[in-house]
């Protein structure tokens, strides 16, 4: 018994260090605008992780999109210009960096676009013809984008999970041979 508390103090100071250093992104939810010059109006929600500039949105999904009060389809797949499956699309609150794609369907032909589309000096507002057919300069103050909520709790990165994962697991297995 006398080995054992020693050992948990060790366990519980060293995972309470190693949370408190932790990084972590808080996710959030936005509702987002967007008005064209012909004067069509997208709005929608996306959800991501806000980077610690404040200003930043790693999005993780796009939903609820609606064009001049109409619903469009779900766009369940996002991307970002490197059209990889598994790319994370990024939008800025003050709409100074945009590279998102909201697709439909994997091949990400159709849905709701907005970065360089591969020219690397501009930035365009595009969508596909089941989504209003639009295409122009992306005009930042043309923009809006607000949060709905904050989701406060911290998403540990994955290593660190892992790490004290390791670490308790550790300790289990040294109590329990020292026990025998």
């Amino acid at each position: 018994m006398n080995k054992i508390i020693p050992s948990l103090v060790i366990f519980t100071g060293t995972t309470a260090s190693l949370l408190i250093g932790t990084n972590s992104a808080l996710a959030a939810s936005f509702n987002w605008s967007y008005e064209t010059t012909e004067g069509n109006i997208y709005t929608g929600m996306l959800e991501g992780d806000v980077e610690p500039d404040g200003n930043t949105i790693n999005v993780t999904s796009v939903f609820m999109s609606q064009l001049n009060g109409i619903d469009l389809l779900a766009t369940p797949i996002i991307r970002n210009s490197a059209g990889l499956l598994s790319s994370m699309g990024i939008v800025t609150l003050n709409g100074t960096t945009m590279d998102l794609g909201a697709c439909q369907t994997p091949d990400c032909l159709s849905g709701i676009f907005i970065g360089n589309l591969g020219f690397p000096d501009s930035t365009f507002f595009s969508t596909s013809s089941e989504f209003g057919n639009d295409f122009e300069n992306f005009n930042a103050g043309n923009w809006n984008i607000e949060e709905k909520t904050i989701v406060s709790v911290p998403v540990p990165e994955p290593s660190l999970t892992l790490a004290l994962l390791g670490l308790g697991l550790s300790g289990l297995v040294k109590i329990s041979i020292k026990k025998d």
